[in-house]
């Protein structure tokens, strides 16, 4: 349907506005005479309302220009009065070159900056990363990790430090017992031990070392899985109820312990199949085999560390994801693939940490052997370890270092595995959501 445009001022009879006088402003007024009846319900010219003007703002009375048009009265450029341009606003002087700190006001609202009180991820800041637990919600750095290791630690000791001291407990009572047991066939310093006499202590030594490789393979998968759900609920915030985390990671331990051996297994073999060329070589030539195995061992050595570092993540996958052995192998595969040196670096960093915690109870157990001899009258060069009490002093410290450094060490895994999965699937969107209480 045609538009209807609104009667002229022709039309209505209305009387034009009075022409401008010479020496009077260019610029018609926009405010009517007295003699004008009100013209806020009439059209212009052309129909409708003028451009710009508002639902309340008085329509301009005829004669006077929209903004897109022409004055009717305009001859040209450059002719007719002379006109004043509008006054410039002030301007903000520019700032002054070089490194120096902002000037006062520097970030309100007339330097660009957000004002006081803006929220965090408005004007394109980036958002603080929530923290509920032991770590922030993003991709962790080198410090935060470390952190956060002993960060959990310090959250739950009863839980942490109770699992990790009934599991060195457990540990160092079998090898002491097996090694006074076993180790009493040693012949004195000083003697020829006979045929019958090397064989039983090379044999009790065997038998020691393989039941100790047992247990402890067994206590350290019982405590991984303990302490990886333990890892899990501290980095949301959550409670750790020692029941909970039990039942959580019992099913899981078995698996764990395999994973594990097999992950073992897979590095002893790397490494013997790098000296098998040089132990052949042998048999021919003494010399070049000698070389070749040094060669073989150097090389199988940097494979074994590529493949242990690939597969270190293997542990926390199949206690966290519920997945099987060799899905967990594959993930740890797929999580450390591309971030290889960050990840040996943590671990390197979280290594010399342990080592230099252990070498501290190391000196003090070797200070209180040597007292030890020397209270018996054995003077400084007896050997201090054919004491029992040394043997016995000597567990209760190893007992100690290992309840501080297996769970400080099974949080750096357990950490690494959170900041691969943060990194490569997003997974901090999925703990921020856990977190808030979100489905």
């Amino acid at each position: 349907m045609p538009e209807v445009s609104g009667p002229s001022s022709g039309e209505t009879g209305e009387p034009s506005p009075a022409e401008p006088t010479p020496g009077a402003s260019s610029e018609p007024s926009s405010e009517p005479s007295a003699s004008s009846p009100d013209t806020s319900s009439a059209a212009t010219s052309s129909g409708g309302t003028s451009p710009g003007a508002g639902p309340d703002d008085p329509t301009p009375p005829h004669g006077t220009p929209a903004a897109t048009q022409v004055p009717a009265w305009d001859p040209g450029p450059g002719a007719g009065p002379p006109q004043t341009p509008p006054p410039t606003p002030p301007q903000a002087p520019p700032p002054a070159p070089g490194y120096g700190g902002p000037g006062p006001g520097y970030g309100g609202p007339g330097y660009g900056g957000p004002p006081a009180g803006t929220p965090p991820g408005a004007f394109g800041m980036p958002p603080r990363a929530p923290r509920p637990g032991i770590v922030p919600l993003r991709p962790l750095g080198l410090g935060e990790v470390i952190d956060g290791a002993m960060g959990y630690i310090r959250a739950h000791p009863r839980v942490v430090l109770g699992t990790s001291a009934v599991v060195a407990v457990v540990t160092q009572l079998v090898q002491l017992v097996l090694t006074l047991v076993l180790g009493a066939s040693t012949p004195p310093p000083g003697t020829s031990p006979d045929l019958a006499t090397l064989t039983a202590v090379v044999g009790g030594s065997a038998v020691t070392q393989l039941v100790t490789a047992i247990v402890t393979l067994v206590a350290v998968g019982v405590l991984t899985g303990i302490l990886m759900v333990t890892i899990s609920r501290a980095v949301l915030g959550a409670p750790v109820d020692a029941g909970e985390v039990w039942r959580a990671a019992r099913p899981r331990v078995p698996g764990v312990i395999g994973l594990s051996l097999l992950v073992g297994l897979i590095v002893a073999g790397i490494l013997l199949v790098g000296a098998v060329p040089g132990l052949l070589l042998l048999l021919v030539d003494g010399t070049l085999g000698g070389v070749v195995i040094a060669l073989g061992v150097i090389a199988a050595v940097v494979v074994a560390v590529w493949v242990g570092v690939s597969l270190s993540l293997a542990t926390p996958a199949y206690v966290l994801e519920g997945v099987g052995i060799g899905e967990a192998l594959r993930r740890s595969w797929f999580l450390v693939r591309g971030r290889f040196w960050p990840v040996l670096g943590t671990q390197v960093v979280g290594t010399i940490i342990v080592l230099a915690v252990t070498a501290a109870f190391s000196f003090v157990l070797a200070l209180v052997g040597v007292v030890a001899s020397v209270g018996a009258g054995g003077g400084l060069g007896a050997s201090p370890t054919a004491s029992p009490a040394v043997l016995v002093i000597g567990a209760i410290v190893g007992i100690i270092a290992s309840t501080v450094t297996q769970p400080f060490q099974a949080g750096i895994t357990g950490l690494l595995y959170v900041d691969q999965r943060m990194r490569r699937e997003g997974f901090d969107i999925e703990l921020q959501r856990a977190s808030s209480g979100g489905s």
